[in-house]
């Protein structure tokens, strides 16, 4: 999931990310507490936190995009470089600790990963088969999602230049998703494709693959416009509160409702999310935007990756050793929420710091150097260059 540090008036986005990682945990907390308990339907809507993190990176990645245009000859080449050593080397890391790491065999025990499901999943390429989106790194298929946008990212930069253009390609974006769930449901009931596959797995892939979340992505790329074009006489805590008032009713009305019409339940929260990051970006209020979340936002994607492994070892001693706790779902939940966050935010900061943040670093040099180099050649060597008319 995209993450960049922010300073100013845009870290109420790490914000959001710490806010998209609690849902996450608590999706999985709820899961795993054993029980029915009052408000389980709200922990467990904290899965559309991935969602969340979707709106957050279109968003981000557009964000960055403009500010590289603006001094960058080689922008996209930049662009994936960045990209790929932001997120492949902690997603490695994953690939190997999870092959010995307890946490995998929640997804697809019966098909255990071979040498094709690793090299696709190393490559990112790991999001477009049903048997191989999820079952060498928990959760995977999400950054499968975020790599498969990181390759259309550019050209819809070059393509969406205002928010009239980004609400277009988000209705552009509902129909495709939904051209491809059907060609997706058609292919596979005449077993013209994902012959051997359950039932079951087929229908999580198409509700996970890229396609049918590109009307997610499209929502960030709509906030991101919308926040640039806002009137800095609209910035105010009345506004404020008025949109997450807002936000805060859409969600609560996505969780009591589900899927409505034309948007599914992924799209209903991306709206929401679209609302909450308005909200946010015109008046960052302190219960959201504060050091504690905003911390939690930045080693986000290390936690999400790390937390199930975690989340199933503590799991497995409290069953063994203090079985009590799950005779109350709520205390379990409760239980499992507050040890996950204290232990898995501590390592989490140690594998940013000495996972993500070097390589970060080192994206950071490469680009500078690349267009270094860039700006020393003619202008008909090095290709478009965007940061000309």
């Amino acid at each position: 999931m995209e993450q960049k540090q922010t300073s100013g008036r845009f870290e109420f986005l790490d914000a959001l990310r710490g806010l998209a990682i609690l849902g996450v945990l608590s999706t999985h907390c709820a899961w795993f507490s054993g029980g029915e308990f009052p408000g389980k339907s709200y922990a467990f809507a904290g899965l559309y936190g991935v969602q969340l993190f979707f709106v957050v990176s279109a968003f981000t990645i557009f964000l960055t995009l403009e500010r590289g245009a603006a001094r960058e000859t080689a922008l996209v080449r930049s662009f994936f470089i960045r990209r790929i050593l932001r997120i492949a080397p902690m997603f490695w890391v994953g690939i190997v600790l999870y092959i010995v790491a307890p946490g995998r065999e929640h997804y697809y025990e019966q098909f255990p990963p071979g040498p094709l499901h690793y090299a696709l999943t190393a490559s990112l390429a790991h999001g477009w088969h049903p048997l191989f989106f999820n079952n060498v790194v928990p959760g995977g298929w999400t950054i499968a999602d975020e790599a498969s946008f990181y390759l259309l990212a550019p050209l819809l930069f070059f393509i969406i230049k205002d928010w009239k253009k980004a609400v277009i390609f988000f209705g552009a974006s509902l129909v495709i998703a939904w051209g491809a769930h059907e060609a997706l449901r058609i292919a596979t009931n005449h077993k013209w494709i994902f012959a051997q596959v359950p039932m079951d797995i087929l229908q999580q892939f198409a509700g996970k693959w890229f396609p049918s979340q590109l009307p997610v992505f499209a929502c960030g790329i709509l906030a991101f416009f919308l926040v640039k074009n806002l009137p800095e006489q609209f910035h105010s805590p009345r506004h404020g509160l008025l949109l997450l008032a807002t936000a805060l009713g859409l969600i609560i009305a996505a969780v009591s409702l589900g899927a409505h019409g034309v948007f599914t339940e992924p799209v209903v929260f991306a709206l929401g999310f679209l609302i909450l990051v308005l909200a946010l970006a015109v008046y960052p209020l302190p219960l959201i935007v504060n050091p504690a979340i905003r911390f939690l936002g930045r080693v986000s994607y290390s936690f999400y990756l790390l937390h199930f492994m975690f989340l199933d070892l503590e799991l497995k001693f409290i069953q063994t050793h203090y079985p009590k706790v799950f005779s109350s779902p709520l205390f379990a939940y409760s239980v499992l929420m507050i040890v996950t966050l204290a232990i898995v935010t501590a390592v989490s900061w140690l594998t940013w710091k000495f996972i993500e943040q070097p390589f970060i670093q080192l994206g950071a040099g490469c680009a500078r150097r690349l267009n270094a180099s860039a700006h020393k050649m003619p202008v008909a060597q090095t290709g478009m260059n965007p940061a000309q008319p």
